[in-house]
């Protein structure tokens, strides 16, 4: 299992919003009616996670994604955002970041419990 890139830190910012998965298919069947049935047995949670870091941890993180995840295509361990314990995550999409401060960025990104 990835874990998370040393060097940069685990705070995540009180802005981070989670919501539950959407586990339900939609069909139309051939008469007109909706059918409705589960997409999987467990929906992910889906998270909305902002963090701040300084410009040297964007860089480890910037190349931790590109190298270790393989722009999001693979998981990482992380502290459970909700709950307690480890959990493993997916980026998706990629982050994007913005200025805060001379030597500080914001770091948005969707997150998906694996």
């Amino acid at each position: 299992m990835i874990g998370w890139p040393s060097g940069v830190n685990q705070i995540v910012l009180n802005q981070t919003a989670g919501s539950l998965g959407d586990g339900i298919i939609s069909d139309t069947m051939r008469s007109g009616k909706k059918k409705t049935r589960l997409r999987s047995t467990s929906a992910p949670e889906s998270f909305s996670v902002t963090m701040k870091m300084t410009r040297e941890e964007l860089e480890l993180f910037r190349t931790w994604y590109k190298v270790d995840l393989r722009m999001g295509a693979l998981s990482f361990q992380f502290p459970k955002i909700a709950g307690t314990g480890n959990a493993e995550y997916k980026i998706l999409p990629s982050p994007s970041w913005s200025q805060l401060a001379a030597n500080h960025v914001s770091v948005s990104m969707q997150w998906e419990e694996a």
